[in-house]
């Protein structure tokens, strides 16, 4: 779209990641004519993938989908983008609670007896998020108790060894990317109802969250859905307040520019929503809300190597480790190239210390890591690179919002619920894999129709 001072439309987005583009898309199906005003100068918002080397795209933000991704897997096929199945052939390599560096087939065999615990965990975290309606997780029948304790709370009453508390304390800040201690056990169960059963969310083999990968990388679903609506589309554009009325908003940005529209969809995540003004101001409720939902702290170091030595001597390129800096790895080879690629995780508590590192610092600190669990070939790779969310202007965060104790029972019904002409659409308010990038879909199509429902009437 020409770099115009006002443009009028039906619907104004605010926000050019995934949430954003499928509401444009929904809309324009519809016959309504959107405008979507992105505040960066790329659009996918939590999708990042950038090319560090001719031809190998690494992804600094959203990565897999899963099995039971039926939107993604459905839009991906539209938009011609091939996909590919998560690396996933040899051991796991662990490193937890002192016992040294074990392959997991000893791992499995030394702890039989934790991973037995872990499992009736699991079990019983499933039956309670049961309970959880997904629209109204603050009407569950126990959701003032559930709400008034952390996660790792609970955890921490389960009378569970070491290793299995840890363990369950890696998986679980793996999924939210805050420590455990931050998260309300509501919001725990929540986020493992939206997603169906523990083992979806914490499996990388079949029936888990991480199976697939798209080929070129996965900014090849915001760049073609882009194209879609290329001219629908205003970059560097931060939007700095929203004015609304009875059936009217105008949108004004950074620079000058102003659109006006019927209705708005702000589809950014809800603590940078809470940044924008509002004229007349939000609900104290809403805005005591925002206050409360912090971005996740994520952070993903990549190693390249000319080849994946792990997989000769029979690993996955996946590592468990209390040790760290890094607390998860995992293979993240392309099909059809020789490089051996490895991808080393850092959340919650490890992204805020080495997050803060030099890079020099961090690097050796992770290379380090590796050579203990992989050997000497890991010692020296051809290139480095990593990535921390929250020093991104326009992001401040990964992988969403995270609602600690009280947050569900008293706010989390204005979460996504319309204020007049103002709609609310990124993956933390969806209802059906929050925090995916199926959640994004799910958000994205539900502001849309509401929208779409309301202007038909």
């Amino acid at each position: 779209m020409p770099n115009q001072q006002d443009i009028d439309a039906d619907v104004v987005i605010v926000g050019a990641g995934l949430s954003g583009m499928i509401a444009a898309r929904k809309l324009l199906e519809a016959r309504l004519t959107p405008v979507v005003l992105e505040a960066d100068d790329r659009v996918g918002g939590r999708i990042l993938t950038e090319e560090v080397m001719p031809g190998l795209p690494v992804e600094l933000g959203a990565q897999w989908i899963g099995d039971t991704h039926e939107r993604m897997f459905a839009l991906a096929a539209e938009l011609g983008v091939e996909t590919y199945p998560q690396f996933d052939d040899g051991e796991t390599s662990y490193d937890l609670v002192g016992s040294g560096v074990l392959r997991e087939s000893e791992f499995h065999s030394r702890f039989a007896g934790e991973l037995a615990e872990l499992e009736r965990v699991l079990r019983r975290l499933d039956e309670l998020a049961t309970e959880v309606p997904v629209e109204t997780p603050w009407l569950a029948p126990q959701a003032a108790e559930w709400d008034a304790i952390t996660a790792g709370a609970w955890y921490d009453a389960q009378g569970l060894s070491p290793v299995a508390r840890t363990l369950l304390e890696i998986c679980t800040v793996g999924i939210l990317a805050v420590p455990t201690a931050e998260v309300s056990f509501l919001h725990l169960l929540f986020t493992i109802q939206t997603c169906g059963v523990t083992s979806e969310l914490f499996a990388e083999s079949e029936g888990g969250a991480q199976t697939t990968r798209f080929v070129g990388g996965t900014s090849e679903i915001p760049r073609r859905l882009a194209a879609l609506i290329a001219d629908r589309i205003v970059l560097n554009a931060p939007v700095q307040l929203i004015e609304h009325s009875a059936d009217t908003v105008t949108v004004s940005c950074r620079g000058g520019l102003v659109a006006r529209g019927r209705r708005v969809i702000v589809a950014i995540s809800p603590t940078l929503a809470g940044r924008i003004m509002y004229d007349p101001p939000l609900s104290g409720i809403r805005d005591q809300l925002t206050q409360r939902l912090p971005n996740g702290s994520s952070m993903k170091a990549f190693f390249i190597y000319d080849e994946p030595f792990w997989r000769a001597d029979g690993f996955n390129g996946q590592l468990i480790s209390d040790v760290g800096p890094a607390r998860m790895s995992n293979d993240t080879c392309l099909p059809r190239d020789d490089h051996g690629v490895i991808l080393m995780f850092l959340e919650g508590d490890q992204a805020r210390t080495f997050g803060r590192l030099p890079l020099a610092e961090r690097r050796a600190a992770l290379t380090a890591e590796l050579v203990r669990h992989y050997g000497s070939k890991a010692a020296k790779p051809e290139f480095y690179v990593d990535g921390e969310w929250s020093d991104r202007q326009w992001t401040r965060g990964c992988y969403n919002a995270n609602l600690g104790p009280h947050v569900w029972t008293s706010y989390g019904a204005a979460l996504s619920a319309p204020i007049g002409v103002i709609h609310w659409a990124s993956t933390d308010t969806a209802t059906y894999w929050s925090a995916y990038l199926e959640g994004a879909v799910d958000a994205g199509e539900r502001a849309a129709q509401a929208i779409i429902d309301e202007l038909a009437g």
